[in-house]
């Protein structure tokens, strides 16, 4: 019976120590596994792959690549600059700029575009020209400006102008280019334009002639003053003449004076500019005989009030045919 009993007490014994092993060894792999999976969530968050090293290289390589491609202009040709308008006056010097960093080996072109925009003319390519307008030049200002200049410029040069970089598909900017037109007019004390001025006899003739939208120190326009077809700047045979031109940057202005006159003094005064003789500014100067200022006013009112009385009368001959019909 003792042996019996100490049998079941080993065998009890041999079950026990077998199972604390078991479950000792059971253990470890459900830390490991525990471990592992954690290990393996936080790579699954961070990269896309299975390995992590080559997952944070190739992270700070994508985000390298993204840097670089918010900056992938730097890395070639580009501009300094944007397309913009430009007003120059008529007769002055046109600058358009052009600046390019990083241009590399690429070629820099100027063209023009007319009829909205189907027409191209090639003006520069480098610093060559081809256009025989010999007004059109290119002054590259170093590092980066290819600059055009145009000079001196009028009307006809209005217009867009593009500078290309030979780039696939080529890099472009525009500047559209506007000429103020030139302007000559004879105004009177207010500004405005004058057709007919009247004079009495013996008094002095004083005519302003406004020059605008030109660049008189440029181009050395002269302006000239004619009676008739005889130019009066420079004459002597009559004597009394006077004229004083006050040049500024974008035009002139030239005061005409002639003392004493008489009725041969009379008919048209042009103002002009010698390199613009096509667009004259004239006045119609009538020297009184014998008849003063006042009394030509005067008459003038009379006149004035004449057609007044007419015109009461059309009214009131209207308003008696309209209650007649109603």
């Amino acid at each position: 019976m003792c042996s019996v009993m100490w049998l079941l007490r080993l065998l009890t014994t041999c079950c026990l120590v077998y199972l604390s092993a078991s479950d000792s060894h059971t253990d470890l792999p459900l830390i490991t596994d525990s471990v592992s999976t954690k290990s393996t969530t936080a790579a699954k968050r961070s990269v896309p792959t299975d390995a992590p090293m080559l997952n944070y290289i190739f992270d700070a390589h994508s985000t390298l690549n993204k840097h670089q491609h918010h900056h992938d202009h730097r890395w070639g040709p580009h501009f300094e600059g944007e397309s913009k308008n430009m007003t120059v006056q008529a007769g002055g010097s046109a600058i358009l700029d052009c600046r390019i960093s990083l241009l590399q080996d690429k070629t820099v072109s100027w063209v023009r575009r007319q009829d909205n925009g189907e027409k191209v003319n090639l003006l520069t390519v480098g610093q060559q020209t081809y256009i025989g307008d010999p007004r059109y030049t290119v002054k590259f200002q170093y590092p980066d400006n290819w600059r055009l200049q145009i000079e001196p410029v009028n009307s006809s040069d209005e217009g867009q102008y593009e500078c290309q970089v030979s780039t696939h598909p080529p890099k472009y900017i525009h500047v559209n280019l506007h000429i103020n037109a030139p302007s000559v007019q004879i105004v009177d004390a207010l500004g405005e334009p004058l057709r007919d001025k009247y004079y009495e006899a013996d008094s002095t003739i004083e005519l302003l002639c406004v020059v605008r939208h030109i660049a008189m120190q440029v181009q050395y326009s002269v302006v000239q003053w004619l009676h008739g077809n005889r130019v009066l700047n420079y004459d002597t045979t009559r004597g009394g003449i006077s004229v004083k031109t006050d040049l500024m940057e974008e035009g002139a202005n030239s005061t005409l004076s002639i003392a004493r006159v008489g009725p041969a003094d009379s008919g048209n005064y042009t103002c002009h500019l010698t390199t613009m003789p096509d667009q004259p500014a004239t006045v119609h100067v009538h020297v009184l005989n014998g008849e003063s200022l006042a009394e030509l006013h005067h008459g003038s009112a009379k006149s004035v009030g004449g057609s007044g009385s007419l015109l009461l009368l059309l009214f009131v001959l209207l308003g008696r045919i309209q209650q007649v019909f109603r």
